[in-house]
């Protein structure tokens, strides 16, 4: 029984290790009933999404910016956030775009340099951060997180 129950325990570890990322978005602030009145005049953006929770971007959109691209959201720059190093999960994110780890890491080291909307975190609370702090932005985590300021999108 012990055996098994390691056994058991072990094939969840690996599994996990290789769990595709799961790509997340901001989400749209929820404006207090003040806020709702002194905008009544004003309109939304419809590129800012698909529903009134998270910012509408598609797989084309998460290409380019991670390339260094510029892309725009409802008339903002997009930004990515990007955990640098060997994390388990940057890999297999960039992977699922078509690109290299190591080339998307260049961008975001240069990004410091030349001003452009790749940033660089270096683990997954950070990426909570980034995402939230660089609306309207994008990121992945290993799993599906929902906060204030984020949720999957992809």
């Amino acid at each position: 029984m012990k055996n098994t129950t390691f056994l058991l325990i072990s094939v969840l570890a690996i599994a996990n290790c290789w769990a595709d990322p799961v790509w997340h978005c901001s989400r749209h602030a929820r404006p207090t009933k003040v806020e709702v009145l002194s905008q009544a005049d004003q309109f939304s953006m419809a590129s800012m999404g698909n529903s009134d929770e998270v910012i509408g971007v598609s797989i084309l959109d998460l290409m380019d910016v991670y390339s260094g691209t510029p892309v725009k959201v409802g008339g903002q720059a997009l930004s990515a956030c990007f955990i640098s190093g060997n994390d388990a999960i940057t890999a297999p994110a960039m992977k699922s775009l078509g690109l290299q780890a190591s080339a998307a890491q260049a961008l975001a080291r240069k990004s410091t340099i030349v001003q452009s909307h790749l940033y660089r975190v270096t683990d997954e609370i950070g990426m909570q951060n980034c995402i939230g702090k660089h609306f309207p932005a994008v990121g992945y985590l290993s799993e599906p997180t929902e906060t204030a300021h984020l949720m999957p999108c992809f």
